[in-house]
């Protein structure tokens, strides 16, 4: 009777210390509620908020460069990314595209060759084209749309080997890639990786990292990713970008309300905007 309490109180202690709930492929039965996942999963991403203020430290690389510490670093860039609705700035802080930066108020473009933490100089507007890559990158944010667009079916499978986490296989009925394998942390709720395919060939990752993922304001984020252009297998890369959100007195450079970043203390979102 005395060891039943024991086991009893163990397993009550034990209860306490591991989340009360986490997401199953019960849960996620139909192609509309695997959708609602999807978005929400996806907003653990600072690259596709729509208000945010973040550095980040962007590494590519292609082919042999990949290999060189040296060549990798030679293309290393800082960059401070801002958002605010449909107004976004790209502010190119260190490397070889600084110190110009991108601003983009709806759907007008503007390039910028001399940028400033709070200003904008010497800019013209531009013919902006359909893409959503970073210059200089594999890293396309309109990638992570195709997880909900197209879809012609969507459906969840459990993971024998690894019971934390699930498995969403999406098939979509226009190109550039027709079948998407994305894994997910069940508790967290957050993506670890997004495979592409195009007729049965693996053809860019992005990894999410799980212990570069931070809690901000009572939400995951992460702040580690690499994307890999690849044929075939992760490991068989031809493009390859590494991105960081570096950090600053122990915490991440990251704010979801872009005012309450220190390097924006002085400044004001409008003339961050401006262009004139």
């Amino acid at each position: 009777m005395i060891m039943r309490h024991i086991t009893c109180a163990v397993v009550f202690l034990l209860g306490l210390t591991t989340p009360l709930w986490a997401v199953e492929c019960k849960d996620l039965d139909s192609k509309a509620k695997i959708q609602q996942f999807l978005t929400k999963a996806m907003d653990s991403n600072p690259l596709l908020r729509a208000k945010v203020s973040a550095k980040f430290e962007v590494s590519p690389c292609e082919g042999k460069a990949c290999k060189s510490k040296k060549l990798r670093k030679s293309f290393a860039e800082t960059i401070h990314l801002v958002r605010s609705g449909k107004k976004a700035r790209l502010y190119f802080v260190k490397g070889d595209h600084a110190p110009g930066c991108l601003v983009r108020r709806g759907q007008r473009r503007f390039l910028c060759s001399s940028c400033r933490s709070g200003s904008n100089e010497s800019c013209r507007s531009f013919t902006a084209s359909d893409s959503s890559t970073w210059p200089g990158t594999n890293i396309d944010t309109s990638d992570f749309n195709l997880l909900k667009k197209d879809i012609s079916s969507a459906k969840c499978q459990p993971l024998k080997n690894k019971q934390g986490f699930l498995m969403i296989e999406s098939l979509r009925s226009a190109k550039p890639y027709d079948r998407i394998l994305s894994y997910y942390d069940k508790q967290k709720e957050v993506p670890i990786t997004v495979n592409f395919f195009n007729k049965g060939v693996l053809r860019k990752v992005y990894r999410f990292f799980p212990k570069y993922y931070v809690k901000v304001k009572g939400q995951w984020f992460s702040t580690v990713m690499r994307v890999r252009t690849t044929k075939g297998r992760e490991k068989a890369y031809l493009f390859e970008t590494l991105l960081h959100i570096p950090r600053s007195k122990g915490r991440p450079q990251l704010y979801l309300n872009p005012k309450k970043d220190p390097a924006l203390r002085a400044v004001s979102l409008d003339s961050l905007f401006a262009t004139n």
